[in-house]
């Protein structure tokens, strides 16, 4: 007897077992009910909306936005390259005021003398400086000429008791020629004291011409207050002593350098004119220096060493009139002129030290962020923009 086989059963069809079908509507809920529509009137929470698509149709807003975002990368270009080139001739205008900054120092240096001189002849007041010297040094030296010759002719006047016996015309000659040489070694030792006593008498004079010069710029005293006369007055004849050793004897260094195989008359002569002219300008520019607090001799070859270039023009200015000048009072009034032209150079160095830099500063530094977009660009990409999906 045959027996009949079950029928397969479909699993999509049949019905879940009862066990697999508990709980399972309550954790996941069916599509159907997913998809019905909200109620009129509900509210769907903020966190669950979604934001719409644009619309990839709209060929008005895609072009706007092309416009907008080729407009900004044109513009950061363009402010990139404006500050690569800024900064390119930033640098190109350092390079030649560096390379061309000490020749203009130099002529400004030399300019320095001439407006020193200008200023004492165009300035009555400062006439007085330059003369005080002069009547003082004359009246020094016929005070002394006239008290060596009666010392003198009392000596020689005791010297030629031994020839009352001589006839008078032998006692009257020898008498003369005793004094002829008497009166010729006076002026001679008066000639080589003409010198130190125009340095002695004349350092007042230039201590008092500077600070007029000083108030005639406009330059109140120190902070700490100016130094007593008599220790400048000790400075100006120390330093005036070493500038006439300078003038003296300077160009001895000719002698050495010119042993150096190599050097023409012209180097060595240029180099003599360098290394004096810087040490005459430092001699000259301690007096000012030392009215505002500059003493010590470093720090004063410090401050000359920072502006060498005018230091060197200015002192090689005065060098060459100096040593055009063999008569001394004219010395004695260029030295005036030359304390004028110093008072001058070191107002120009006070100024170039307390001045913000030389260097050429214009445009933006290379280091700086590219500009940012033109307002009118930012309006236009405001006004282009697609809405943002939260309007």
């Amino acid at each position: 007897m045959r027996t009949s086989e079950p029928e397969p059963v479909d699993p999509i069809t049949a019905d879940p077992a009862p066990v697999r079908s508990v709980g399972y509507h309550d954790v996941v809920p069916p599509v159907e009910s997913a998809l019905q529509p909200l109620p009129r009137g509900a509210v769907v929470p903020a966190s669950e909306q979604v934001a719409p698509e644009p619309d990839p149709t709209d060929a008005g807003t895609v072009r706007a936005s092309g416009r907008i975002l080729a407009a900004q990368t044109a513009g950061r270009v363009a402010a990139a390259g404006r500050v690569a080139a800024a900064g390119a001739a930033r640098g190109a205008r350092t390079a030649a005021y560096r390379a061309t900054r000490p020749f203009v120092n130099l002529f400004a240096g030399f300019g320095c003398f001439l407006r020193g001189l200008w200023r004492f002849l165009t300035s009555p007041v400062l006439w007085l400086y330059g003369a005080a010297p002069l009547v003082l040094l004359a009246l020094a030296s016929f005070g002394i000429t006239q008290g060596m010759m009666a010392v003198a002719e009392s000596i020689v006047d005791r010297a030629l008791r031994f020839a009352d016996s001589w006839p008078q015309w032998s006692h009257d000659l020898l008498g003369g020629v005793l004094l002829l040489g008497v009166r010729i070694v006076v002026r001679v030792f008066v000639g080589y004291l003409a010198l130190p006593l125009s340095i002695v008498l004349a350092a007042p004079c230039h201590v008092l011409l500077v600070r007029r010069v000083e108030r005639m710029l406009g330059h109140g005293a120190p902070a700490g207050g100016r130094p007593s006369l008599w220790r400048s007055w000790i400075v100006a004849i120390r330093q005036a002593v070493l500038v006439t050793l300078v003038v003296q004897f300077g160009w001895m260094l000719l002698v050495p350098l010119m042993l150096i195989p190599g050097l023409n008359v012209v180097v060595v002569l240029g180099a003599v004119v360098l290394f004096n002219g810087f040490l005459v300008g430092l001699l000259v520019l301690a007096v000012p220096l030392h009215q505002h607090g500059i003493t010590s001799l470093r720090a004063q070859l410090s401050a000359a060493w920072r502006h060498r270039a005018s230091v060197i023009g200015f002192g090689a200015a005065s060098l060459i009139v100096l040593n055009a000048l063999p008569v001394t009072p004219l010395r004695a009034v260029v030295a005036s002129v030359i304390f004028t032209g110093a008072v001058l150079l070191h107002d120009r160095m006070r100024r170039l030290e307390t001045a913000p830099s030389g260097e050429p500063s214009e445009g933006p530094r290379p280091t700086e962020p590219a500009a940012a977009p033109t307002p009118a660009v930012e309006a236009s990409s405001r006004s282009a923009l697609p809405p943002s999906p939260d309007r």
